[in-house]
């Protein structure tokens, strides 16, 4: 009979912490992954790792802000660019938490502040998790074909986050909620799974499928490089905002963070059970 090893070995569990406790950059923005202010791509693999990119540091020495030429015939930024947040407008501060900008920012002069402008320099201060990839058998483990797998990523990244742009008089919450996970399987196919996924348990049956979030291989992962699929589990997380603590507000672009872990899959071989020679 068929065997699985149904325990998450240490090295996912170094992954997982390997990705958790780096200072992440800002999801991408936009219509699809890849587009929009920056972004964070990590990866699940046996040297776990990740690269970022959030706009242009300025060429500043040191890091830090460094302020940046005002708009020519190239563009430009106005105010000053950050390593991590980008353009930052003239005027306006950052804190780890909180962006505050002069009165009116975004407005007339003279006028009252613009809430959708706070609302988008809000949105820049969100630090969403990249997923942490999990599944049974475990990313690291050996995957057999027409055999069930669950997916699933870690309850802790599937998880409100906000973030606050304030101006005298006026404070703009941006709050992104996850909303779905999609899994691409390396072999051309995608899962797309409504929430995180349920972890599997002891008291599953190993035969039967994730109830929400799972996937069967039809064929090996030999000939693929590493001899391994590459899974990668995207979160799609839905934007809303208020302005001191009034109607909540949707922004039609949703932000994406996204992981990737390899999978080896093997072909099942049939095992005789009955003890008879026939």
């Amino acid at each position: 009979m068929l065997r699985r090893a149904f325990t998450r070995t240490a090295l996912v569990a170094v992954a997982a912490a390997a990705v958790m406790t780096l200072w992440p950059a800002p999801a991408r923005a936009g219509g699809s992954p890849g587009a929009g202010f920056g972004g964070t791509q990590c990866g699940q693999t046996y040297t776990p790792g990740c690269t970022v990119t959030a706009g242009t540091t300025g060429g500043g020495a040191g890091g830090g802000t460094v302020t940046a030429a005002g708009p020519g015939p190239g563009g430009g930024c106005a105010g000053t660019m950050n390593p991590v947040f980008g353009c930052v407008p003239p005027g306006c501060m950052i804190t780890v938490a909180v962006v505050a900008c002069p009165v009116g920012f975004g407005g007339p002069p003279g006028g009252a502040p613009n809430p959708a402008a706070l609302a988008q320099l809000a949105v820049r201060l969100l630090r969403l998790p990249n997923p942490v990839i999990e599944a049974n058998p475990a990313p690291a483990a050996l995957q057999l074909t027409w055999v069930p797998t669950w997916l699933w990523v870690a309850p802790a990244t599937w998880q409100p986050r906000s973030a606050t742009a304030r101006v005298p008089g006026m404070a703009v919450t941006a709050t992104a909620t996850p909303v779905s996970a999609s899994w691409a399987m390396g072999d051309g196919r995608t899962v797309i799974c409504g929430g995180p996924g349920t972890p599997y348990s002891s008291a599953a049956n190993p035969a039967a499928p994730s109830p929400d979030c799972g996937y069967t291989y039809t064929r090996s992962s030999a000939g693929q490089p590493g001899a391994a699929y590459k899974v990668t589990a995207t979160i799609t997380w839905a934007i809303t905002w208020t302005a001191n603590g009034g109607p909540v507000q949707a922004l039609p672009q949703p932000l994406f963070t996204t992981a990737a872990a390899p999978m080896r899959v093997a072909e099942s071989q049939a095992v005789n059970t009955t003890g008879g020679t026939g």
